[in-house]
């Protein structure tokens, strides 16, 4: 057992034993162990987080003894990459995940205390999932060591050599990413253990604790969602730029998983930012809260299981169970047990008959981002059942995504627009502007000024709504588009003047993250259907070229330079070789293996059938055959790597001798090409790309292939980036053939113009929310700190 086995289970000890205490103080409702609980959850985080630096510190030094660590990283990696192996695979990302959860379950039990039963139900909760968490790390360590996965090894065997990062993973936008996204997973486990705890208190005919942690829940909500935010837009981008696909998003069953919860984390901020004590959302939007996080667990699910084929899909298997039940349990809680309790109502509480209200208008958006998420979520969904049902594999492609969300997004703008123009403008002229709107959008989709116009190519055989939608012309996203900046600015121009500072900014940031969806959605579709790409050949680009035509597209290519490498550089064979010690260690266990071994001559005999060195004054020689002894040229002192097979009690007077022949034998400083040290051929051309005979981007595209790792290829591509649109070339380069593909990506800058409104106007709701903002409640806590008041918990 390593240090890190036994520094995980400390911290399983510890988070089921504060789970335990909690569950029986809340049974018995006493106060009897609550005083010992901080202290237990505060270990478990810092022991996890001890877990979690000493696995970094494995990496960073590659300790291949940890089978984690030789899998999932490589000694030419540089450091930020060898720190991204952390979480590359099953077993880090859990612990990563884990540490986090115990984190904000410090955090809350910090801020929130332990006083009273619900206080007590929701800290037990959250805890319950760190400590299933530690289950999982207890049966799937990612401080298993080789010996552990591997017992047919010989003993004491520790590879010299990392099998490297998956090569996918080698970008600094998904070394960013994984991280941020499951800070916004580890953000929903006390929303999701709120909404719990609610429920299960109702159900216990006590009075739900919802409205009481309503701010707590909004402001946990809206922290997931800008990580959650981020985390979509990093790895689109990557996507962007590692996989040369030359667009924004494809629909991969990875990209699409964590659309889904990002669509209903952004639906439950509209239900529960509505939610209304006996009025409005008073059961829907506490399930919506806590449903988010078994969709979290969904997505995790997609991406690790190993179940879905994706190129994101970095994990296989090992925690395809674990995730199912955790998923189960949490949907059941999220789900279930709020319908378990709607069954025993009368119903929603009555409106007054008027069914034009903004609450109506508010149930119709939800209702649209829910019917966004369950889109994506049977996309995914129905191939995998139909599998298990029938046996038979089936594909969704893009085209079920993109036409069947496109309606939803449509109708939703529309809403969008119609609910901000409502407050300002009131019921008629509103209802007037809607008519006109919709009309020019219904209008719109008969207007296609090309096929290219066209949403999709469709075929008579194809299902009906996919020819009435597919048919329908790109221009129909403005108006609506128009209509949601027209109704939001104008909403904006209405509430901002003449209000409080902090009432202001939140209506800024409000007026952002609506303004950065609008120019999302129509950059995206525009982006989407309007790409247009042609292709080129450079016979030999080492020589360079003359400008050349790319054939029915306005740009020109010209190769000025052409590139070899491999990685790593000027290689140290000692790091992938053992030393002398080394061997001695492992002693016979190494017996037939065939070895790469380092140490300097310090003795040499020749005799009339082989030539041996002794290598480091040990009992450790190398062996040469005679007809190779005369071509070596072994002198003492010299320090040599060596390649060939391990024979103990070979030759008398010496302990070991590992065998072989002078193409295996060199210098350390010049090592035998034999030991193929190359871990990456790197290819690339310089190019200066021209589009009307204007130079519009210059720089390098290639490839880097892993030759041991299955020969896996990796796009290095050009991007430039340009104000109205991209220029991006991909190159696949082979025998200084270079085959370029040239493609004009549009509104690329409007994508990361809306990202950043979504981003920095989430910021500004949360941090100046006059009610419930972080910078109100810093406010609030230091007015009412000196009273020492825990009587609520919000």
């Amino acid at each position: 057992m390593t240090p890190g086995h036994v520094v995980v289970l400390l911290a399983l000890g510890t988070s089921v034993a504060a789970t335990v205490l909690l569950g029986r103080d809340y049974v018995r409702d006493e106060e009897r162990f609550v005083d010992y609980v901080p202290a237990l959850v505060g270990a478990t985080a810092a022991l996890l987080a001890t877990a979690l630096s000493y696995l970094t510190y494995q990496f960073v030094t590659t300790d291949y003894s940890n089978a984690y660590v030789w899998n999932n990283t490589a000694d030419y990696l540089p450091l930020l990459y060898r720190i991204t192996g952390v979480y590359a695979g099953n077993e880090g990302s859990v612990l990563l995940w884990a540490t986090l959860a115990s984190t904000v379950a410090f955090w809350a039990t910090r801020v929130r205390g332990l006083a009273g039963r619900d206080r007590k139900l929701v800290q037990g909760i959250t805890l319950s999932i760190v400590a299933y968490f530690g289950v999982m790390l207890v049966v799937q360590s990612p401080f298993d060591t080789v010996a552990d996965s591997f017992p047919q090894a010989a003993a004491g065997f520790t590879p010299t050599a990392g099998r490297g990062l998956n090569p996918l993973l080698v970008d600094p936008y998904m070394a960013i990413h994984p991280p941020v996204m499951f800070v916004a997973y580890a953000l929903l486990t006390v929303p999701f253990a709120i909404g719990s705890a609610h429920f299960v208190s109702l159900l216990s005919g006590r009075d739900g604790l919802f409205e009481n942690w309503y701010g707590s829940v909004l402001r946990w909500l809206r922290v997931s969602w800008l990580f959650l935010t981020a985390a979509v837009a990093l790895g689109a981008l990557w996507s962007y730029t590692v996989l040369g696909w030359g667009g924004i998003w494809a629909w991969d069953p990875v990209e699409t998983a964590i659309l889904v919860p990002w669509l209903f984390l952004t639906a439950t901020l509209h239900a529960v930012t509505n939610y209304r004590p006996g009025r409005n959302y008073t059961v829907l939007a506490p399930a919506m809260t806590s449903t988010v996080f078994a969709l979290a667990i969904y997505t995790t699910s997609v991406v690790r299981s190993g179940v879905f084929r994706s190129v994101h899909s970095f994990a296989d298997g090992g925690i395809g169970a674990s995730l199912l039940v955790l998923m189960g349990v949490t949907a059941a809680l999220g789900v279930f047990v709020p319908l378990a309790y709607w069954f025993t109502l009368d119903g929603e509480p009555a409106g007054d008959g008027d069914w034009l209200t903004r609450t109506n208008l508010l149930h119709l958006a939800v209702l649209a981002l829910g019917t966004l998420a369950f889109v994506s979520i049977w996309g995914l969904t129905f191939p995998l059942l139909r599998d298990l049902a029938t046996g038979i594999e089936v594909e969704v492609n893009p085209k079920y995504y993109n036409l069947w969300s496109y309606p939803v997004v449509v109708v939703a703008m529309l809403l969008l627009g119609f609910y901000m123009d409502f407050d300002v403008e009131g019921r008629k002229r509103s209802l007037t502007a809607l008519g006109v709107f919709s009309v020019a959008t219904v209008a719109a989709a008969f207007v296609v000024p090309t096929p290219a116009w066209r949403l999709a190519s469709v075929s008579a055989s194809d299902a009906l709504v996919y020819r009435i939608v597919g048919n329908a012309s790109a221009l129909s996203v403005v108006p609506p588009v128009l209509y949601v900046c027209i109704a939001v600015v104008k909403r904006a121009l209405d509430r901002i003047p003449g209000t409080p500072r902090r009432f202001q900014l939140k209506e800024v940031g409000i007026t952002f993250v609506h303004v950065g969806v609008a120019i999302l959605v129509v950059s995206l579709a525009f982006t989407y259907l309007f790409t247009a790409q042609s292709s080129v050949i450079i016979q030999d680009a080492r020589q360079g070229s003359s400008v050349k035509q790319v054939q029915g597209s306005e740009y020109a290519v010209q190769a000025v330079g052409y590139s070899e490498s491999t990685l790593p550089k000027n290689p140290d064979p000692r790091q992938s070789a053992l030393s002398t010690r080394e061997v001695e260690s492992k002693g016979q266990s190494l017996n037939g293996s065939v070895e790469t071994i380092h140490g300097t001559v310090t003795e040499i005999r020749r005799g009339p059938r082989a030539t041996v060195a002794q290598l480091d004054g040990s009992g450790v020689w190398v062996g040469l055959t005679g007809q190779n002894r005369s071509a070596a040229d072994l002198s003492k002192g010299q320090e040599i790597v060596a390649k060939g097979a391990v024979m103990w009690n070979y030759v008398p007077q010496t302990d070991v001798v590992v065998l072989t022949d002078v193409e295996h034998v060199g210098p350390v400083s010049n090592p035998p090409s034999t030991l193929d040290l190359t871990r990456v051929e790197k290819k690339s051309v310089n190019l200066r790309v021209y589009r009307n005979d204007e130079l519009v981007a210059a720089g390098n595209a290639g490839q880097r292939r892993y030759v041991k790792q299955g020969g896996m290829q990796v796009r290095d591509v050009l991007i430039d980036r340009g104000l109205t649109h991209d220029t991006y070339v991909i190159a696949a380069l082979n025998d200084g053939t270079a085959s370029l593909t040239v493609k004009r990506i549009p509104l690329m800058t409007p994508i990361r113009a809306g990202v950043a409104l979504l981003l920095v106007g989430m910021f500004l709701v949360l941090l100046f929310d006059p009610d419930h903002g972080l910078a109100a409640e810093s406010l609030r806590s230091s007015a009412t700190a000196p009273q020492n008041d825990t009587s609520t918990s919000d």
